[in-house]
């Protein structure tokens, strides 16, 4: 295998993150307020189109976890990327809500394309050629996929109307599927055999549940911080209007975290790297409750940025090494509980808002979880040990 067959593959997966979970899930964040003064939308009516968007997402998971045949995995991949420009354009075609409704549910779907088949597929394939089994190149394309369309809605918001901003979105996806498409290599090749793996079915099953509990606490953890991290941003007089850049902070400080969470996983062990990643996640969320200075939330949305990629990439990358034969499916299990997370929470520490008028309780009830998170971690980590003693 030749060291630029190996840059092609990795540029394509990333390039194809970027459009199926950059562009197909991240622009609607910055078109929020384009469509809102153009049509007047309702908050009601943004909050269904981000719903329907994390539905559609939640249902290519739960499909994901009962597919298994590598060649139409291969295929629904590619119809993903493509699903993600049509559904991304059409978006500026239409004022209908069911329609709206309906184009950020497929898109849901393409990004869970786009993150778990794609993770499994090239988890697989560099198995299969005998790479460094690591998935950090691979999400750094999610951190880029936040920069692109940060960028993107500052130099089209003011020559185009929110219709054809949809559209410019589409056309740069479009772009970018030529490539990714291009230097896609045949996953259908890269099938492993069964390796029965050591353990029996229970130390498995009560290892991947503990996952999924310690990757929904992380879940909690993400998108509170991602929801809030904006709103103390917009309310401060020196950064009204620029909630966008806390965001786009996040994304630059996420791209290159992945690799250089890979590193420090190498080096020091998976285990200690995730304690880390959640630590310093906890630690993003305790800087907005003990400061709301301005280099208080920038430097709480780079810690942020850089620590919820980092668990995200090191734990699906640990199920798909765990479970080689079929890394999607264990990955999809752990993204169903951490998409479950991002419909919960949100309507959990609002509620404490309304009643409290501020989101103190709600950040240090985040704060609660994230430590129960580190918990439940550790007693995988056991189970993951138990499983392995079990081999000898």
């Amino acid at each position: 295998m030749k060291a630029v067959d190996t840059v092609k593959v990795l540029v394509a997966s990333v390039i194809s993150v970027v459009v199926m979970v950059g562009i197909a899930r991240f622009a609607y964040t910055p078109m929020i307020p384009e469509m809102v003064a153009a049509l007047g939308l309702s908050k009601s009516v943004v909050g269904l189109l981000a719903t329907v968007n994390y539905a559609g997402y939640l249902t290519g998971a739960v499909l994901i976890t009962r597919i298994s045949d590598l060649a139409l995995k291969y295929r629904l991949y590619q119809l993903g990327l493509v699903v993600a420009v049509v559904s991304t354009a059409l978006m500026g075609y239409t004022t209908n809500v069911w329609l709206w409704s309906l184009l950020r549910f497929i898109s849901g779907l393409s990004t869970s394309a786009g993150m778990l088949l794609g993770a499994g597929l090239l988890m697989s394939w560099l198995i299969k050629h005998n790479q460094k089994s690591e998935l950090g190149v691979f999400f750094s394309g999610i951190g880029l996929g936040i920069v692109l369309t940060a960028v993107v809605a500052e130099l089209i918001k003011e020559p185009y109307a929110w219709d054809q901003q949809w559209v410019i979105y589409g056309l740069v996806a479009l772009a970018l599927l030529v490539p990714a498409w291009c230097w896609m290599p045949d996953y259908r090749t890269c099938a492993l055999p069964r390796t029965g793996a050591a353990g029996s079915a229970n130390e498995r099953s009560r290892f991947i549940r503990l996952l999924q509990l310690a990757y929904f606490c992380a879940g909690v953890g993400y998108v509170v911080t991602a929801t809030f991290l904006v709103a103390i941003a917009e309310s401060m007089p020196r950064l009204e209007g620029q909630g966008w850049l806390v965001w786009l902070i996040a994304g630059v400080a996420a791209t290159p975290a992945c690799w250089l969470w890979d590193v420090f996983s190498r080096r020091w062990g998976q285990w200690l790297a995730l304690y880390l990643a959640y630590a310093l996640n906890s630690v993003s969320i305790l800087m907005l409750l003990v400061n709301t200075s301005l280099a208080s939330v920038m430097l709480s949305s780079v810690i942020y940025g850089a620590s919820f990629i980092g668990i995200v990439s090191m734990m699906l990358a640990m199920v798909g090494r765990v479970f080689p034969e079929n890394p999607s499916r264990p990955m999809s299990r752990l993204t169903f509980s951490y998409g479950i997370a991002q419909m919960l929470a949100p309507a959990v520490v609002g509620y404490l808002a309304d009643v409290e008028g501020n989101y103190t309780s709600g950040l240090w009830l985040t704060l609660v979880v994230m430590a129960l998170g580190v918990v439940v971690l550790h007693l995988a980590r056991r189970a993951k040990d138990a499983q392995a003693a079990l081999a000898v």
